[in-house]
């Protein structure tokens, strides 16, 4: 009886579809979280951009605003003292000279 039984099962037609509907199904599922990966990195490095730039101009704003604060104090002292003060001229160039390592626009053309 089970040589009958084991006959009947190696001659019986295999249908491997289940496999390969499931092979195939993990490869689609493969794709699409490769896909949505690069979805994904595209949009963090545009709005790791967007972040980067949102900085830079935070920073030109608080070293331009800085250098207003010194020239303001230097013209307050110049209008009551009536005299340079060299200490808040340098404060001015210190604040100046941040400004500029701040902002390309201020730099000098290097190629020249």
């Amino acid at each position: 009886m089970n040589t009958a039984v084991l006959v009947l099962l190696l001659l019986q037609n295999a249908d491997y579809a289940p496999a390969a509907n499931a092979s195939a199904e993990a490869l689609r599922r493969e794709v699409q979280l490769r896909d949505a990966a690069v979805l994904r990195s595209a949009d963090s490095a545009e709005e790791s951009s967007r972040t980067y730039a949102a900085a830079r101009d935070g920073e030109f704003v608080g070293k331009f605003n800085n250098l207003i604060t010194k020239l303001v104090d230097f013209a307050e002292s110049y209008r009551n003292k009536q005299a340079i003060d060299v200490k808040k001229a340098k404060e001015i160039r210190k604040a100046w000279l941040e400004l500029e390592k701040a902002e390309a626009l201020f730099r000098e053309d290097r190629k020249k």
